[in-house]
């Protein structure tokens, strides 16, 4: 039954699309077929071939700088370089007038002198004094005695410079004052001072002995006994 019934439906089928052609010769209407039901998808095709490259696309924007990169291991030390070619010339330096170009200093020695006079010049050192704005400072070191005959007495020793006492600003001196007789004591002694206002040149300097200034008895002096006297001398910058 269901095979007649098939080709019953089949039968009629033909005939509509038979009318169909009738009517596309003849251009009178023909008897028309009703569409069909639309078919079952097929089966998927084969992969196609790879197609070709694209033309390039613009170049892209700079990107932004990355962070700052650790520091690299110390190099290696470079070779020496050349010599480099001699600088020019100082300008030559005048130190001022009122300096001195180095320390001007006058040592002079007594030893063992064992002078026993009461009055004069004991001892002189000679020195050459460069500017008339300096000072001279003088030192002498020795022992120095006075004996007194038993009554009170007082033996002076002072510095002169070509034969004047220093006046500015005062006189450089020593005295010694006793009243014990027969007190034979040679003493560690110093006189010493600084004098302004002498004139550039040459200049004696001299350790002179006398009377004491107070005007007592002379005692009975005595410089550098068995030992050594000296006298330092130097100009200074005021």
């Amino acid at each position: 039954m269901a095979k007649l019934l098939c080709s019953h439906i089949s039968l009629v089928c033909l005939l509509f699309c038979l009318s169909d052609v009738v009517t596309q010769l003849t251009g009178e209407t023909a008897l028309q077929c009703p569409t069909g039901r639309d078919g079952r998808d097929g089966q998927p095709g084969r992969p196609g071939l790879n197609g070709r490259d694209g033309i390039p696309g613009a170049a892209g924007r700079d990107g932004k700088d990355g962070a700052p990169g650790r520091d690299g291991a110390a190099g290696l030390n470079g070779n020496k370089g050349d010599t480099g070619l001699q600088g020019a010339a100082g300008i030559p330096v005048t130190c001022p007038p009122c300096q001195l170009s180095k320390r001007s200093i006058t040592h002079c020695t007594w030893d063992a002198y064992n002078d026993g006079r009461d009055y004069g010049v004991i001892h002189q050192c000679s020195v050459i004094k460069q500017r008339g704005q300096t000072a001279i400072l003088v030192r002498w070191t020795g022992n120095l005695r006075s004996i007194s005959n038993g009554a009170k007495t007082c033996s002076r020793w002072w510095i002169t410079f070509n034969g004047v006492e220093c006046v500015d600003p005062a006189k450089i001196d020593v005295q010694m004052y006793t009243n014990t007789a027969g007190h034979n004591f040679h003493a560690p002694s110093i006189v010493e001072g600084i004098c302004y206002n002498i004139e550039e040149g040459s200049v004696n300097v001299q350790l002179n002995v006398g009377d004491c200034r107070p005007g007592d008895e002379h005692g009975d002096a005595y410089t550098g006994w068995n030992s050594v006297s000296r006298m330092i001398i130097e100009e200074i910058e005021l």
